[in-house]
Protein backbone atom coordinates (compact mmCIF):
# COMPACT_ATOMS: atom_id res chain seq x y z
CA UNK A 1 0.00 0.00 0.00
CA UNK A 2 1.44 3.35 -1.04
CA UNK A 3 0.38 6.60 0.62
CA UNK A 4 1.55 9.78 -1.11
CA UNK A 5 2.70 12.71 1.03
CA UNK A 6 0.20 15.04 -0.66
CA UNK A 7 -2.62 12.82 0.62
CA UNK A 8 -1.81 13.73 4.21
CA UNK A 9 -3.54 16.67 5.87
CA UNK A 10 -0.80 18.83 7.45
CA UNK A 11 -3.34 20.97 9.30
CA UNK A 12 -4.52 17.98 11.37
CA UNK A 13 -1.29 17.76 13.39
CA UNK A 14 1.16 20.47 12.36
CA UNK A 15 4.07 19.06 14.42
CA UNK A 16 3.33 15.34 14.14
CA UNK A 17 1.37 13.44 11.49
CA UNK A 18 0.46 9.78 11.53
CA UNK A 19 1.84 8.13 8.39
CA UNK A 20 0.55 4.61 9.08
CA UNK A 21 -1.01 2.89 12.08
CA UNK A 22 -2.77 -0.29 13.10
CA UNK A 23 -5.64 0.13 13.38
CA UNK A 24 -5.67 3.05 10.99
CA UNK A 25 -8.36 4.92 12.95
CA UNK A 26 -9.93 4.76 16.41
CA UNK A 27 -13.33 4.34 14.76
CA UNK A 28 -12.44 0.73 13.86
CA UNK A 29 -12.68 -0.25 17.51
CA UNK A 30 -9.67 -2.59 17.30
CA UNK A 31 -6.88 -2.66 19.87
CA UNK A 32 -3.97 -0.35 18.98
CA UNK A 33 -0.77 -2.15 17.87
CA UNK A 34 1.59 0.41 16.31
CA UNK A 35 1.96 3.91 14.84
CA UNK A 36 4.58 5.38 12.51
CA UNK A 37 4.56 9.19 12.55
CA UNK A 38 6.30 12.09 10.85
CA UNK A 39 7.58 14.57 13.44
CA UNK A 40 8.55 18.07 12.35
CA UNK A 41 11.69 19.51 13.94
CA UNK A 42 11.49 22.71 15.96
CA UNK A 43 14.37 23.93 13.77
CA UNK A 44 13.05 24.05 10.15
CA UNK A 45 16.50 23.46 8.66
CA UNK A 46 16.59 20.05 10.35
CA UNK A 47 13.45 18.94 8.50
CA UNK A 48 11.50 16.06 9.98
CA UNK A 49 12.06 12.57 11.34
CA UNK A 50 10.16 9.33 11.80
CA UNK A 51 8.84 8.21 15.20
CA UNK A 52 7.69 4.64 15.91
CA UNK A 53 5.42 3.65 18.80
CA UNK A 54 4.28 0.08 19.51
CA UNK A 55 2.33 -1.89 22.08
CA UNK A 56 5.28 -4.00 23.26
CA UNK A 57 2.97 -6.79 24.42
CA UNK A 58 1.92 -7.33 20.78
CA UNK A 59 4.64 -5.93 18.50
CA UNK A 60 8.38 -5.33 18.47
CA UNK A 61 9.89 -2.73 16.14
CA UNK A 62 13.26 -2.23 14.48
CA UNK A 63 13.78 1.22 12.92
CA UNK A 64 16.71 1.83 10.58
CA UNK A 65 17.51 5.09 8.76
CA UNK A 66 19.47 4.68 5.51
CA UNK A 67 21.15 7.52 3.63
CA UNK A 68 23.60 5.60 1.43
CA UNK A 69 22.84 5.54 -2.30
CA UNK A 70 22.47 2.27 -4.16
CA UNK A 71 20.47 -0.91 -3.68
CA UNK A 72 19.21 -2.19 -0.35
CA UNK A 73 17.63 -5.65 -0.13
CA UNK A 74 14.76 -5.77 2.35
CA UNK A 75 13.51 -9.16 3.47
CA UNK A 76 10.12 -9.39 5.15
CA UNK A 77 9.36 -12.62 6.98
CA UNK A 78 5.84 -14.05 6.94
CA UNK A 79 3.58 -12.31 9.46
CA UNK A 80 5.82 -9.22 9.69
CA UNK A 81 5.11 -5.77 8.31
CA UNK A 82 7.57 -3.36 6.72
CA UNK A 83 6.90 0.37 6.64
CA UNK A 84 9.20 2.29 4.27
CA UNK A 85 9.15 6.08 4.59
CA UNK A 86 10.90 8.24 1.98
CA UNK A 87 12.38 11.13 3.98
CA UNK A 88 14.45 12.82 1.27
CA UNK A 89 15.10 12.28 -2.42
CA UNK A 90 13.57 9.64 -4.65
CA UNK A 91 13.67 5.87 -4.23
CA UNK A 92 12.46 2.94 -6.31
CA UNK A 93 11.00 -0.01 -4.41
CA UNK A 94 10.21 -3.26 -6.18
CA UNK A 95 9.58 -6.93 -5.64
CA UNK A 96 12.88 -8.80 -6.09
CA UNK A 97 11.23 -11.18 -8.56
CA UNK A 98 9.71 -8.35 -10.56
CA UNK A 99 5.92 -8.21 -10.81
CA UNK A 100 5.64 -4.63 -9.46
CA UNK A 101 7.59 -1.46 -8.70
CA UNK A 102 6.78 1.96 -7.21
CA UNK A 103 8.64 5.27 -7.11
CA UNK A 104 8.69 6.91 -3.68
CA UNK A 105 9.09 10.67 -3.25
CA UNK A 106 9.89 12.49 0.00
CA UNK A 107 7.02 11.99 2.44
CA UNK A 108 5.62 8.88 0.73
CA UNK A 109 4.95 5.77 2.82
CA UNK A 110 4.93 2.17 1.57
CA UNK A 111 3.49 -0.60 3.79
CA UNK A 112 4.07 -4.29 3.01
CA UNK A 113 2.45 -7.18 4.88
CA UNK A 114 1.44 -10.78 4.36
CA UNK A 115 1.87 -14.31 5.60
CA UNK A 116 4.38 -15.30 2.92
CA UNK A 117 8.00 -14.05 3.09
CA UNK A 118 8.97 -11.40 0.59
CA UNK A 119 12.20 -9.88 -0.78
CA UNK A 120 12.15 -6.26 -1.88
CA UNK A 121 14.84 -4.16 -3.52
CA UNK A 122 14.99 -0.45 -2.70
CA UNK A 123 17.22 1.67 -4.95
CA UNK A 124 18.12 5.11 -3.61
CA UNK A 125 19.72 8.07 -5.35
CA UNK A 126 22.73 10.05 -4.13
CA UNK A 127 20.70 12.51 -2.04
CA UNK A 128 18.21 10.04 -0.59
CA UNK A 129 17.27 9.19 2.95
CA UNK A 130 14.62 6.73 4.04
CA UNK A 131 13.40 4.89 7.12
CA UNK A 132 12.63 1.19 7.22
CA UNK A 133 10.48 0.04 10.13
CA UNK A 134 10.22 -3.72 10.66
CA UNK A 135 7.23 -4.67 12.82
CA UNK A 136 7.27 -8.21 14.21
CA UNK A 137 4.51 -9.88 16.24
CA UNK A 138 5.58 -10.92 19.74
CA UNK A 139 3.07 -13.79 19.70
CA UNK A 140 2.10 -16.35 17.08
CA UNK A 141 -0.51 -14.20 15.29
CA UNK A 142 0.66 -12.51 12.05
CA UNK A 143 0.35 -8.74 11.86
CA UNK A 144 -2.34 -7.30 9.59
CA UNK A 145 -2.74 -3.82 8.19
CA UNK A 146 -5.95 -2.65 6.57
CA UNK A 147 -5.86 0.85 5.07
Amino acid sequence: MLVRDGALDPSAHPKERVLAACPDSPERGDAWHWTVSRVDSAAPERGWSVRVAVDEDLVSAEHVVVSEPGEQVLTRNGGEELVVVAERGRQLIQDATGPWLRWLEAGDVFVVEGEEPERLVLTAGTDSRFSVVRLTPTGDQPLRWVP
